[in-house]
C-alpha cells in the first residue's frame, strides 16, 4: 500500500490532538486526586476514577468527533479537545438526540 492511501494518515491531526488533550487531562486528573483532604489510598483511588474516566473519554470524543475534524493542530482545538474528554457524557447524550 502506498504511503499516501494509508487510511491512518486522515486521523493524523485529530489523533495527535486527543493524545496532547489526554496528557493534559491526566495531569489535571493528577492535581484534582492530589488535592483530595483524605489518605494516600483514597486520593489514589480518586485519581484512578479520574484517569479510567478521561481515557474513556478520549475514546468516545476521539470515535465521535475525529472524522470532522480539521487536519490543523492549533492550542484553541487542544482546548476544545480537553473540555470535550472532561464532558464526554453530554456530548454522548447530544448526538443520541
Amino acid at each position: 500500500m502506498p504511503y499516501g492511501d494509508d487510511p491512518l494518515l486522515k486521523f493524523a491531526g485529530p489523533l495527535a490532538a486527543v493524545l496532547l488533550a489526554l496528557a493534559l487531562c491526566v495531569l489535571i486528573a493528577a492535581l484534582i486526586g492530589g488535592a483530595m483532604p483524605l489518605e494516600y489510598t483514597g486520593r489514589a483511588l480518586v485519581y484512578l476514577g479520574l484517569l479510567l474516566y478521561v481515557i474513556a473519554g478520549a475514546f468516545v470524543v476521539f470515535r465521535v468527533v475525529a472524522a470532522g475534524e480539521a487536519q490543523r493542530l492549533t492550542v484553541a482545538r487542544v482546548g476544545k479537545w480537553v473540555i470535550s474528554i472532561w464532558l464526554w457524557p453530554l456530548l454522548l447524550l447530544a448526538r443520541r438526540r
